[in-house]
């Protein structure tokens, strides 16, 4: 269990050199995106959806992709871990980008809100709560596919993403009044359970 610890370990720090331009257009994209905030409160959740979904694609799904190529799929067979624990990884970096993208859309939403619009802090427990436990569903879906079966079938799972941003767009407002209704602790302790299971999934997929 160390050893595999350490390799995971050293693969993760190695995927993070080889892939740092990625991860810089990631952040990149993610902060030009959170800019929406210039436009309206209203579409917190939008940002709140995209931003991570951007970060994620940017970082794991580049590297799915560059996995996927025939020279890298040998270099990792001849690695001494298993295939479930580089997936696990992916899992692991997909909810820490959740986690970034939600501190850069809150400090972008907070820094317009308080410069600009003279208001209090927009800051909506609940509706984070929400996005998240899509986030970690989508991210499992795209992780699981692209370890059953290859990185082309994962594509269709982007168009989730784009249906729900079109959805909140649309509907933001109603969105926001539909969570005044939910209760944050139960939404908490879903969000726990099926990042668990998320973990779970991938950890023991065949």
């Amino acid at each position: 269990m160390g050893m595999r610890s350490q390799n995971m370990k050293k693969i993760f720090f190695k995927y993070i050199y080889l892939n740092n331009r990625n991860l810089i257009f990631g952040v990149l994209s993610a902060c030009f995106f959170a800019l929406i905030a210039f436009d309206s409160n209203k579409y917190y959740s939008v940002a709140l959806l995209m931003v991570p979904s951007l970060l994620f694609n940017f970082i794991v799904g580049k590297m799915c992709y560059e996995e996927d190529s025939k020279a890298t799929k040998e270099f990792l067979l001849a690695m001494p871990i298993l295939k479930r624990d580089i997936a696990l990884e992916k899992n692991i970096i997909g909810q820490i980008c959740i986690v970034v993208g939600f501190c850069l859309v809150n400090v972008v939403f907070w820094i317009v809100n308080i410069l600009f619009r003279k208001s209090d802090m927009f800051f909506d427990v609940d509706t984070m709560l929400i996005i998240m436990c899509f986030l970690i569903v989508y991210n499992t879906i795209y992780i699981f596919m692209n370890y059953k079966f290859d990185y082309s079938k994962t594509q269709f799972s982007s168009y989730i993403v784009l249906l729900f941003m079109l959805v909140l767009f649309k509907f933001g407002n109603e969105f926001k009044n539909i969570i005044k209704c939910a209760n944050s602790y139960i939404l908490f302790l879903i969000v726990i359970v099926i990042s668990i299971s998320s973990f779970l999934i991938t950890k023991n997929r065949p």
